[in-house]
């Protein structure tokens, strides 16, 4: 196992603890001194003379608390005018407070917690610090008696645009089949898997024949591992350039700094969807003449931690299904209509191809999911043995970005039962959210049947809401679901709510609790950390992921799995039961459980980050 690295800060020094204030100080202020505080801040927001703060302060007598280990915020920051809630954690006595200290140790705003809160998920007692009357830009940290000081944060109008270029950049570092020499992360890479130009077929079924070889070249590695699949390839693309729908001006022309030759010559593409394309041409060139999808491309065997150039052996396709077909047509009948202004010809091949899937789909009405012997020995499942939902998405799609009503008719007779039912986070194998989503804004949608929909998705807000208020940290996750991937799924949840916040603008609580969610990820959690690479000031050092591993480089903007409170490999497993849910992590490599980062995760991750970048 290796050994976790970690640098922890200390509070940087201990002012002497004030035992007396003056009954002539508080006349004159006309109310208790944190109150009085808070106004002269917020009506002139000048530093506050740190000799008047009883609260920012520790006896001497005290042990020193490391920074970050019982105050918890959000590790990149949060936005002038939005909600500012830090966790502070551990037994403190009633009444206790916090102060806001900038970057030259001026105390700059100061409040009460809240009364403590048993936090089930965690099994922690947390009181709340709110500071969101404070919306002066800058970078701070915040201060506790007895609780010790957060990490640094920033307060500022756009808090997250370089995270949010960091988590898409992270996908470039991903590619297949090309060499890397990036200047930003000395990343050296020599192109690996350029055999996938010449993978096997790994099964016979009368149409695909075992041994011939087919071109399934390029495409994102999926993982840690070097598979590329196509459930969470598409619904990674298809959250991906929701987020570029929702928000254009989120993803400014030079956002990635893309490595040299890794951008197409003289292309008009804004780089996030140049990106996304790198990873569309690997999707086509897995349909095959009848319009079905294979399932997933790797070898078969698992590798160990080496690097891609290194993996020379034999490349396979595997498998095919109607879920994924179906998550396939969703995907570039989506593209095909984001891709238009820019590139007709692109979005005419994408739209063709969602047409040709989705022609099979009408041929082949019984879930399908091929399933040989020794498939998966050296890649992931990803299996499913259902398709409605996926169905219901392509539907959808197809419907929205052609306008043809006999897409719609079978949607509202087929799959009615889904679009006004209660949605799911979207997920590898959930896409039900997308189709809701995709015919409530089509252009000839009926008007009854979006009304269904929103009651939906707005009913299901409004519990998650609840959801969130009742938990210590905010976040959307109940106790059971900190599972495989619980970063993700909480992220996922956020965007149920920004969609009903899209439907239902005036409800100020969907955009907020969909906000605490991107908080959770970026290190407002019970652990500690923030789950992305290189993001905050204590993140993961030590991922399942070969590239990392073989080369020395930590990728930034890696998004990882996140506490999995069931465990599932041998170095979570052996602490899992001891653990509360919400901090079964560990950042070591062999936790594959709960540390490994997938291109699916890191996907909400960018909708919820973008969602809120450049409003």
């Amino acid at each position: 196992m290796s050994i976790r690295r970690r640098t922890l800060y200390v509070i940087g020094g201990i002012i002497t603890l004030l035992l007396v204030v003056t009954i002539s100080f508080r006349l004159l202020s006309g109310s208790e001194g944190g109150n009085t505080l808070n106004k002269q801040q917020e009506q002139g927001n000048a530093p506050i003379n740190n000799a008047e703060l009883p609260i920012a302060t520790e006896p001497d007598s005290q042990p020193e608390i490391k920074q970050g280990t019982q105050v918890k915020v959000d590790q990149v920051g949060y936005g002038t005018a939005h909600a500012k809630f830090a966790i502070v954690e551990g037994e403190l006595p009633s009444g206790a407070e916090f102060s806001l200290v900038d970057s030259n140790g001026n105390t700059m705003f100061t409040g009460s917690l809240s009364e403590p809160l048993a936090d089930a998920a965690s099994q922690k007692t947390i009181r709340r610090a709110d500071f969101s009357s404070f919306q002066t830009a800058g970078e701070y940290k915040l201060l506790v008696a007895g609780a010790g000081s957060s990490y640094p944060f920033v307060i500022g109008d756009t808090p997250y645009d370089d995270a949010l270029a960091t988590l898409l950049r992270s996908y470039t570092l991903q590619r297949s089949g090309v060499t890397i020499d990036d200047p930003i992360t000395k990343l050296k890479q020599t192109a690996g898997h350029l055999q996938d130009a010449q993978a096997e077929i790994f099964f016979d079924d009368g149409v695909s024949h075992k041994g011939d070889l087919i071109d399934v070249s390029g495409g994102w590695y999926d993982a840690g591992d070097y598979g590329k699949y196509i459930p969470p390839a598409a619904v990674t693309v298809a959250q991906l350039l929701l987020a570029y729908d929702l928000n254009p001006e989120a993803f400014p022309a030079g956002q990635l700094k893309l490595p040299e030759g890794l951008k197409t010559a003289n292309s008009s593409l804004p780089d996030i969807l140049e990106e996304v394309r790198y990873e569309l041409e690997w999707m086509l060139r897995m349909q095959r003449a009848d319009g079905a999808v294979y399932h997933k491309v790797s070898g078969s065997a698992w590798t160990g931690f080496v690097t891609p150039d290194t993996d020379t052996q034999t490349r396979y396709v595997y498998g095919l299904s109607t879920y994924g077909t179906a998550q396939f047509a969703g995907a570039t009948a989506l593209a095909a209509r984001i891709y238009k202004p820019f590139d007709e010809k692109f979005s005419n091949r994408l739209l063709a191809a969602a047409e040709k899937a989705q022609s099979y789909l009408s041929a082949n009405e019984a879930a399908v999911f091929r399933q040989d012997p020794m498939q998966d020995n050296g890649s992931g499942g990803y299996g499913k043995q259902t398709d409605a939902e996926e169905r219901m998405w392509a539907l959808a799609e197809l419907f929205r970005t052609t306008g043809n009503s006999s897409y719609s008719d079978v949607l509202t007779s087929r799959f009615d039962y889904l679009l006004k039912s209660s949605p799911q986070a979207v997920n590898w194998a959930n896409a039900q959210l997308l189709g809701q989503w995709a015919y409530y804004r089509a252009e000839k949608a009926d008007e009854q049947w979006k009304e269904l929909i929103r009651t939906a998705v707005i009913d299901r807000a409004k519990e998650l809401v609840a959801r969130s208020e009742a938990d210590g940290y905010f976040n959307l996750l109940n106790a059971e679901e900190y599972t495989w991937a619980s970063v993700k799924s909480g992220a996922a949840y956020g965007c149920i709510l920004l969609i009903a916040n899209l439907m239902k603008p005036e409800e100020a609580s969907f955009r907020a609790t969909a906000l605490e969610q991107l908080h959770h990820v970026f290190g407002r959690s019970a652990t500690g950390f923030s789950y992305v690479t290189g993001i905050g000031s204590q993140f993961p050092l030590e991922p399942h992921h070969r590239i990392n591993a073989a080369t020395g480089v930590l990728i930034p903007g890696l998004v990882v799995g996140g506490p999995n409170r069931y465990g599932g490999d041998p170095d979570m497993d052996a602490v899992k039961d001891r653990l509360a849910p919400a901090m079964a992590y560990l950042d070591v490599r062999g936790s594959y459980s709960s540390n490994e980062y997938a291109i699916d995760y890191n996907a909400p991750v960018i909708l919820l980050a973008s969602f809120f970048a450049k409003e």
